[in-house]
This record gives C-alpha cells, structure tokens and sequence, in this order.
C-alpha cells in the first residue's frame, strides 16, 4: 500500500539537516530519502548555509570526518542546491533591530544560542510563515535542544535524528 502523499508546504532545513543531507552521514539515510523523495519546498536561510560550510569544513580541517575531495564535494552540492533552489526567498531582515529583539527573546526563553533562536523566527516570520495547517512549514533539525524550544514556540518540526518523518 502506497504512503499517502503529504500535504504541500515547506520544509526548513537548519545547518544540522543540511550537514546530514549533504556530507551523507551515515545516521541520514532517512533524512537523505526524505530530502530526495517528498516536498519540493526545500529551503534555508543564508545563515544556515555558511553555519552548514562551516561544519563541512570542520568536518574536514578538525575532526578528520570527511577527506578533502568529500569536503569539496559536499560544500559543492550544498552551494549549487542553495543557488538554486533558496537564495532568492525573503529572509527576515537581520538588519532591523526588532528581528534582533526578537531572537534575544527566544533564546533567553529557551537558553538557546542566537543561531538557534533566529531559525526559529524565520519560520515564524519569514517567507513561508503565512502557510497554514498542514501546509505549515516544518522545521527540520538533527539539534534536539532546538527542536524542543521550536516545538514550545508552536512550530511543526522534525528531530530527524529518532523520529519518523512528518
């Protein structure tokens, strides 16, 4: 019996996910087939992009987890889907002090980091905020601290790392 297809909406995925998808970390399997075979709103923040490059090559230069070729590979793979695929969909203005009060105010309430807590209010603000739902956008994360602050802040997410998908 066929699984019923999901309702359309976005998928947003943090640095943690993308890293999964992108360096094909063998604790992704799900998340890469997921990624490959479901919604096609796939998107990001630029910020989530460069912390994703910059875990890439963490991966490579610290921690000796991928070779210079899969280093490559991976941030190449990573660049050419944020090209096409999202660098052009509004962001929440990082520039406006209110989106910074804003971020403080979550990551205060949640112990967050900045990071974490600006991805939460570019669901909630940002270019797919206005879907409703099951169209409502997911947030899809391998952070748990982050998905259980998401969660308390009325988001739809996905802890890719032991949940079944949404």
């Amino acid at each position: 019996m066929n699984k019923p297809s999901p309702p359309p909406r976005a998928n947003f995925f943090d640095a943690s996910a993308l890293v999964k998808v992108f360096a094909n970390e063998s604790d992704g399997s799900s998340l890469r087939d997921y990624w490959n075979s479901r919604s096609p709103t796939k998107h990001t923040t630029p910020f989530c992009f460069y912390e994703a490059l910059s875990i890439l090559k963490g991966k490579w230069v610290n921690r000796r987890e991928l070779t210079k070729e899969q280093y490559l590979e991976s941030s190449f793979r990573l660049w050419a889907w944020f090209n096409g695929a999202t660098r052009h969909a509004k962001d929440v203005d990082l520039h406006d002090v209110q989106t910074f009060f804003k971020v403080k105010e979550v990551a205060e309430r949640h112990s967050l980091d900045l990071s974490d807590a600006l991805q939460i209010i570019s669901v909630k603000d940002g270019y797919f905020s206005a879907l409703i739902n099951d169209s409502r956008t997911v947030l899809v994360t391998a952070d748990k601290a982050l998905s259980v602050a998401a969660r308390a802040e009325g988001l739809r997410v996905w802890y890719c790392v032991d949940e079944q998908e949404p």
